[in-house]
């Protein structure tokens, strides 16, 4: 660690307590849970929802960055690791290779550097290559290539995003893929209640630097994702998904830090999970080979993975509440976190003996 990881969690560590002290009507809710599983989506939904003014302009200007980087860097990685597989098993993965209309644009694209701003020539050649059926086929593997699913909003919409007035939509903001490093703590008040949410880095390296911070939270939301269950690791290729996330899972319902804290798990992504799981077909048992549900019914894999989680606790007094969530849906996150909040104050009464 170094002096600034320590300095930021001795002030995180003070502020929380100090806080304590002094206005125990303050919820904190901590945010956990892997990358890219959507918390930090969920984060910015109630920052829509429930601040006065939601994202400023300059907010909206920051987020512009991120996204032509993620259209640059991912379209680049689909030109590279399209090629790769074809290098690797030409008879397989033939169909990745990109038509001769769009090889100009892929020359292009791969020399363009990553902060590159997307403008109309950039944008011309995003789209010619989204067009392009090799493109479209590696993108189609994109789980095991660690790229976002929500690329393909932004590859669609490039022309939008390359004109000069353009400013990020909220959906934009909401889908556009950014690895949380460090700490982020904003403040809601939700119907009266004060709440302080923090969303915390997903990745392996980040989590030592936080989890001990925060044994004063009124209640833990994890988050994980129902879609991973054929997606690799972006750290290790070797590991699916979901495996680590359960790990993960396992060891913050377990840990000595969180005994007295309530636990509530969403469940994310459960759109994509149905795509996968009924539409493509996508079989559940290559992660989990117990599986013998119905893959024409996702009702039975998504209750079948709740049940994954809920094995892992080892605290038969600890109640998990569950639910299926949609990160990107508005209504969805509203109506969830009126659930969270009844769950967040009856357990603070509970912990003040009011109960």
């Amino acid at each position: 660690q170094n002096d600034t990881d320590e300095e930021r969690n001795h002030l995180v560590d003070n502020d929380i307590r100090s806080d304590h002290s002094k206005d125990k009507q303050i919820k904190k809710l901590l945010l956990l849970g892997p990358g890219s599983s959507g918390k930090t989506t969920f984060f910015k939904q109630l920052k829509i929802i429930h601040h006065q003014q939601g994202f400023t302009n300059k907010d909206r200007r920051d987020y512009q960055a991120q996204i032509d980087n993620q259209i640059i860097e991912q379209m680049q990685k689909l030109i590279n690791r399209g090629r790769e597989l074809i290098e690797d098993e030409p008879d397989r993965f033939s169909h990745l290779e990109i038509g001769p209309d769009a090889q100009d644009s892929a020359n292009f694209v791969s020399l363009l550097r990553r902060d590159a701003d997307i403008n109309e020539e950039v944008a011309y050649h995003i789209s010619t290559l989204w067009s392009d059926n090799g493109i479209r086929s590696t993108f189609e593997l994109r789980g095991k290539l660690s790229i976002p699913d929500s690329c393909s909003h932004f590859f669609k919409n490039v022309k939008r995003i390359s004109n000069p007035d353009y400013l990020p939509s909220d959906k934009d903001i909401l889908l556009v893929r950014k690895r949380t490093t460090g700490i982020i703590e904003e403040h809601f008040l939700i119907k009266n209640t004060k709440f302080h949410i923090f969303d915390v880095g997903g990745q392996r390296n980040e989590r030592k630097k936080w989890i001990h911070c925060f044994e004063n939270v009124t209640a833990v939301i994890f988050v994980a994702s129902l879609s991973s269950y054929n997606e690799v690791l972006l750290e290790d290729e070797s590991v699916l998904v979901m495996k680590e996330e359960l790990n993960l899972f396992d060891q913050i319902c377990n840990s000595r830090w969180f005994q007295d804290t309530a636990f509530i798990l969403f469940m994310n992504k459960r759109d994509l999970f149905e795509q996968k799981y009924r539409i493509n077909k996508i079989p559940l048992n290559k992660c989990f080979n117990d599986f013998r549900g119905d893959p024409n019914v996702p009702e039975q894999g998504m209750n079948f993975i709740k049940k994954k989680y809920l094995a892992r606790n080892q605290n038969v007094q600890k109640q998990i509440y569950t639910h299926f969530t949609c990160a990107t849906d508005r209504d969805n996150v509203e109506n969830i976190f009126n659930d969270v909040q009844q769950v967040v104050i009856q357990t603070s009464l509970k912990v003040g003996g009011l109960i």
